[in-house]
């Protein structure tokens, strides 16, 4: 291995710029490196094998303008000043005044040929608009141009064909998509892709890659398995915490970048460093039929509150489970009165066990 001195321009047109911003180092099969200042090593793996998915339940918005960033950062979780420095895509949440989460959210830098600012907002389709007013409640006067582009701008994501749970390099022509990165909220689930279609995408890929587009029933079942919450329907909106819902795990909040809606609770939440529930992957035994949303979980044997239903595809889903009773055989009741057995997972991206403060 040997660390690239001179010449690095070569490298970052070959390969993403976003993993190149995002790391103190990075590593390729090949043996070359690049180091940055300050942020940690990553390592990615070249893979020739993938699945695409074309996610319709997701939508785009974009924002441009001479206030872009400060108007942003007084809305969301994260700190989008890291946009105009060092990343190309980060995750963040916006909430309401009480700190619960009103809808989660990517946000990607999009470069213009002028030095004007813009960004991507990929969000629940369902709620393009409500977010969208949202926005234009909270402008006022500033220079922000606010536009839906869901009809423009496509979400893809592609995924490896094996659940290996690493980081992994999809072979990429740079320039011939709209944008292209890892996903931000847990780097080893895929690269989140945006493109005007599937056919762009398609030809963007490296002839010696393999990829086949599935269902985007599939693609839920995945992101179930391995516990991330997407759109209203696992994050209902003023329903749920921020912290509960692993935002500090999917590096999606800053705690020094200073005031946001909903800052408060959120910031004292943390440093008290108590969280006893947190949304969690779970099983079924056999596939659930008639469970609303919502809905008690509880232990098998003392039919103690264990936590809530939020959603399930095909025999995996997401429930907001209480820290102590995860480890126990639950059972969550439909609404003929039928139970069915559910086996909640520690996803393996969580902190070690020790690391996390349970409190009865």
């Amino acid at each position: 291995m040997r660390l690239l001195k001179t010449n690095w321009l070569t490298i970052i047109q070959s390969r993403p710029i976003s993993i190149l911003c995002r790391c103190h180092k990075v590593e390729t099969n090949n043996g070359d490196s690049i180091s940055f200042p300050g942020r940690e090593t990553r390592i990615y793996q070249d893979w020739k094998s993938w699945k695409l998915y074309n996610l319709k339940s997701r939508g785009m918005v974009r924002l441009q303008g001479a206030d872009l960033f400060p108007f942003l950062q007084g809305l969301v979780t994260n700190d989008v000043f890291l946009l105009s420095e060092e990343r190309e895509s980060i995750y963040t949440m916006m909430l309401n005044s009480q700190g619960r989460v009103l809808y989660d959210m990517i946000i990607y830098k999009k470069n213009l040929d002028n030095e004007t600012s813009c960004v991507l907002i990929e969000c629940d389709h369902e709620v393009s608009k409500e977010v969208i007013s949202l926005f234009k409640k909270y402008k006022i006067r500033k220079k922000v141009d606010i536009t839906e582009v869901s009809d423009e701008y496509r979400t893809f994501a592609a995924l490896p064909s094996e659940e290996l749970g690493k980081r992994l390099w999809l072979p990429f022509k740079q320039g011939e998509v709209t944008l292209a990165h890892p996903d931000p909220r847990l780097e080893q689930f895929g690269w989140r892709i945006v493109a005007r279609d599937g056919s762009e995408v398609l030809a963007a890929i490296d002839p010696g890659c393999e990829i086949e587009t599935r269902e985007e029933r599939e693609y839920h079942i995945q992101r179930y398995k391995v516990g991330l919450p997407e759109g209203t329907v696992d994050l209902p909106p003023g329903n749920c915490l921020p912290l509960e819902s692993n935002l500090v795990f999917h590096d999606g909040v800053s705690f020094t970048k200073g005031c946001y809606i909903g800052q408060e609770l959120t910031a004292r939440s943390y440093h008290t460093g108590v969280i006893r529930k947190r949304l969690a992957p779970i099983e079924f035994e056999s596939v659930p039929e008639n469970i609303q949303s919502g809905v008690t979980i509880e232990t098998e044997d003392t039919k103690k509150n264990a936590g809530k239903y939020r959603n399930s595809v095909d025999r995996f889903g997401l429930g907001l489970i209480r820290l102590a009773e995860m480890k126990k055989r639950l059972v969550i009741p439909s609404s003929d009165e039928h139970l069915y057995s559910v086996k909640a997972h520690i996803p393996s991206w969580w902190p070690q066990e020790g690391e996390i403060t349970v409190q009865q």
